[in-house]
């Protein structure tokens, strides 16, 4: 039988051939195309994971931006918990959080972006993460807020509620961060930083 979809220079292959190509030779049985399919099954659903937990974050920075303020209460646990440093209100739940983000973007441009993501899953229920990033908000005159331009991290945990992975930890922490053009943070460094991975 001739396998649907996999062609070798130019050639359809057969089922049999194709189940060896895609499978590296166990050496320590001498058996070729001998594999543990369970564990590539595993590694799927890692990857899987992954990904979910990438569009996750990637919809955080979109909604944050697009001031889709139930869009973002979304992503979160209902026991999420927030440390930002530089928040004057100080957020202990997800309502508050968005209801502050809100307080200050509404009336704002802003632009965020999420880098170099970090990913660990630690089961099938529980991942950790940590995300570059950089934020720019300009806000409406007479709004009372700064302007500001940041660069740092976003170190997070996450966990799969319902089928769907959720933010249950946010932490931001800063590498330079300008109010109104002014660096506030970062203006000098003295050797090896501190930071705190999650896991």
């Amino acid at each position: 039988m001739v396998a649907a979809g996999l062609v070798v220079d130019g050639e359809p292959v057969d089922s049999e051939t194709e189940e060896n190509y895609w499978m590296p030779n166990d050496t320590s049985t001498g058996h070729e195309g001998a594999n543990d399919s369970g564990s590539y099954l595993a590694d799927i659903r890692r990857l899987g994971d992954i990904e979910e937990i990438k569009q996750l974050k990637a919809r955080y920075f979109r909604y944050v931006d697009l001031h889709w303020w139930p869009e973002l209460r979304g992503l979160f646990a209902d026991d999420a918990v927030f440390e930002i440093g530089e928040s004057t209100s100080c957020p202990r739940t997800s309502e508050e959080f968005v209801a502050s983000v809100g307080r200050h973007l509404s009336e704002a441009v802003s632009v965020h972006h999420g880098h170099m993501p970090e990913i660990r899953i630690v089961d099938a229920e529980t991942a950790h993460g940590i995300w570059a990033m950089f934020d720019l908000v300009e806000p409406s005159a007479g709004s009372g807020y700064p302007a500001l331009t940041g660069y740092g991290h976003y170190t997070e945990s996450y966990r799969k509620i319902d089928g769907r992975w959720r933010i249950t930890r946010l932490r931001l922490t800063r590498l330079k961060r300008s109010v109104d053009g002014a660096v506030v943070e970062g203006d000098g460094v003295d050797g090896r930083r501190e930071f705190v991975e999650p896991w």
